[in-house]
């Protein structure tokens, strides 16, 4: 009895969700702090809007619609007043929630064929490398074992069209596209099902008014304040914006049908292929391939045309959630026998080499393309530690083995299709998960240091950052994260923190005092910047990275800002120093020049010394400052100009306050 037990197919899906959560989690906890900035970090901001006030918002103020189900499921852990415990709840829930994909994918697969094979589509689902995202914050995470349910809805409405079955397949599309507006191409992907079998077209209509009505009420929700009709695209308004070329659309439409062949390992889509080109054996069959179809092309579709305007690199993470379905088309082929007439095997086989023979893998296997395209991980480690080595030949050679795979391979070894697919599925997530945990450890310390919540730990009430542009943008949004605290966010004249994030402008006056474009002074505590500044106030700790916390003397004003010397003290061609409410005293300066270089240096933009430094010569110069008005209330500057970098090893203003960078 307890053997059958532990055979039930039931029992070793649970095992293998269970299994695979628990791997999933323990990837996460290696992942420190967010890493693709700034997308998990507006998607945290809007879960903990969500739960505190029941809006979706940044710092307070409203946004275009990014998502509404994953805010809602990773707003609650991240509430916690523990952010730490938060995030690593937050991870275990993720890791529980794209390890139940294999749920749906099962129960599908046990409508089309037999429990081992079902079982078989399941374990494929969760050892791809797309899962990764389990430990990050972002929508691919409840969109995953969501687009699966939307498309087992859609073939289950083309079988038997009930009321009941329609309403279903429209409350799952429409739970989608919350999660994702992407899934808008569930619409046009049902209209191709419905050519697979076109007599169930007028049956249907309930569906068809039903997405009618849809798309008038979001319409209306959307432009009742009035706006751009591209205002329908929510967050994604600029994607209506720009003008989309046909050469470059189709070009990444053929690279992005080259990636899913290459996360699927190329015999998934073959065999769907394959099956769409036989006559089906059951209702229950035509409507699986034509709703993987029509998936699978429309999803492709529009993420190629997407991505050749707005991202320029393959966007695997908006289409690995395909895999599930042609996972299950390759159990369908399999329950088949495997049939492989020769020469549309031969054609399918040669397309799906094509398209990853069309990938320009130099320029798409880069660090820039690890966030975005977890299954060429491999290859970006591959190049990193054998860069000698053909990425395109290898890439190449593995294609083309795994087409003469599936098309020469006996029957009765069909097996090992998927067994070799599994094992190279579980090796690639191994190395990217490997991969995003070293990059995110890469992220900690320049953004938010060793200790994230070191704002909290030292500030006794509201916190501002105030943005100079020469520190790490995303160390704003990873603040914001870890601290909460941090309530406000100003930018310092034309600097702007990427990513949509609210937050105005201060400029200086020349007694420091920090004013927005109205004349208002900000009513500012604490403070957060960049270590180039200087506060009236007290610095009370700091980050160790460049970054410092001050609590401030009324009013907010600045007491020095020094301009393009880098963290590590070099200046590059331009450097100046601000001294603000200038009372007189002098800068003291000392500079290293690492080759021969012509240096110049300035007082109120007019020359004030000029000397010709050759390599490891030093110039140490003191320059008496003049106030531009009496009374401390003028302001000095000086400027550093050289025809190369040089290094700062000391930079103070001695006369009311110094300030030293080295």
């Amino acid at each position: 009895m307890r053997t059958r037990l532990l055979a039930s197919p039931a029992v070793v899906l649970a095992l293998l969700v269970a299994a695979s959560a628990a791997l999933r989690f323990w990837a996460a906890t290696a992942v420190p702090t967010p890493w693709i900035a700034p997308d998990e970090l507006i998607y945290a901001e809007l879960g903990r809007s969500l739960y505190a006030h029941g809006t979706l918002a940044l710092l307070g103020h409203r946004t275009s619609f990014f998502s509404l189900v994953y805010p809602a499921l990773a707003g609650l852990p991240l509430s916690f007043s523990d952010v730490s415990l938060g995030y690593t709840v937050l991870k275990a829930v993720q890791a529980v929630v794209m390890s139940l994909a294999a749920v749906p994918v099962f129960l599908w697969g046990r409508r089309l064929v037999r429990p081992s094979l079902a079982l078989l589509a399941a374990a494929l689902t969760l050892v791809l490398p797309g899962l990764v995202y389990s430990g990050l914050i972002l929508t691919e995470v409840a969109f995953y074992p969501l687009l699966v349910l939307a498309v087992w809805a859609m073939a289950e409405a083309l079988v038997r069209p009930t009321l009941a079955r329609q309403a279903l397949f429209v409350a799952t599309v429409l739970v989608a596209m919350a999660t994702r507006l992407q899934a808008i191409a569930l619409v046009p992907a049902f209209a191709t099902a419905l050519a697979f079998q076109p007599r169930r077209a007028l049956r249907l209509w309930p569906t068809i008014a039903s997405f009618a009505a849809a798309a008038t009420a979001w319409s209306a929700w959307q432009l009742r304040n009035g706006g751009p009709a591209t205002k329908l695209l929510g967050a994604y308004q600029a994607a209506g914006e720009v003008h989309y070329t046909v050469r470059d659309a189709a070009r990444f439409v053929v690279y992005h049908l080259g990636d899913v062949v290459l996360f699927t390992g190329l015999v998934p889509v073959c065999a769907l292929a394959l099956l769409a080109l036989l006559p089906p054996r059951s209702d229950e069959e035509r409507a699986f391939v034509g709703a993987a179809v029509g998936t699978t092309l429309w999803l492709t579709v529009e993420v190629g045309i997407f991505a050749s305007r707005h991202v320029g690199h393959l966007a695997e993470r908006n289409l690995f959630a395909l895999a599930p379905v042609l996972f299950l088309a390759l159990a369908v082929w399999l329950e088949r026998g495997a049939p492989r007439p020769p020469v549309r095997t031969a054609i399918v086989a040669l397309a799906a080499v094509g398209a990853v023979l069309a990938l320009p893998v130099a320029s798409f296997v880069t660090a820039a393309t690890i966030p975005d395209a977890p299954t060429l991980i491999p290859l970006y480690r591959l190049h990193v530690h054998a860069p000698s080595v053909s990425l395109e030949l290898v890439l190449d050679v593995a294609a083309a083995v795994a087409a003469v795979a599936f098309a020469l391979v006996p029957r009765r070894l069909a097996w090992v299709l998927p067994a070799a697919l599994a094992a190279a599925l579980a090796a690639a997530s191994l190395s990217a998960s490997r991969v995003v945990a070293a990059q995110a450890q890469l992220v900690q310390p320049g953004t938010v240091g060793a200790h994230p919540r070191w704002i909290d730990a030292a500030a006794r009430g509201p916190v501002t950052y105030l943005y100079t542009g020469d520190v790490y943008w995303n160390s704003v949004w990873e603040s914001l994260f870890w601290n909460r605290r941090l309530r406000i966010v100003y930018d310092l004249l034309s600097a702007a923190v990427p990513g949509g994030l609210p937050q105005d402008s201060l400029g200086p006056l020349e007694d420091g005092t920090l004013v927005d474009k109205f004349g208002h002074r900000p009513p500012v505590t604490y403070v957060v910047g960049s270590d180039s500044l200087e506060f009236r106030g007290t610095r009370v700790a700091d980050a160790g990275n460049g970054i410092s916390l001050w609590r401030v003397d009324p009013p907010f004003r600045l007491a020095q800002w020094v301009q393009n010397v880098r963290f590590d003290g070099t200046v590059e061609r331009h450097a100046k120093v601000f001294v603000y409410a200038c009372r007189g005293g002098r800068l003291e300066i000392r500079l290293r020049a690492d080759g021969p270089r012509r240096v110049e240096l300035l007082r109120h933009e007019r020359p004030f010394l000029r000397r010709d430094l050759a390599a490891g010569e030093t110039l140490a110069a003191s320059i008496p400052a003049e106030p531009t008005q009496p009374g401390g209330r003028g302001l000095c500057s000086f400027d550093v100009l050289t025809d190369a970098t040089v290094r700062v090893d000391e930079l103070r203003y001695l006369g009311g306050s110094a300030m030293k960078q080295s």
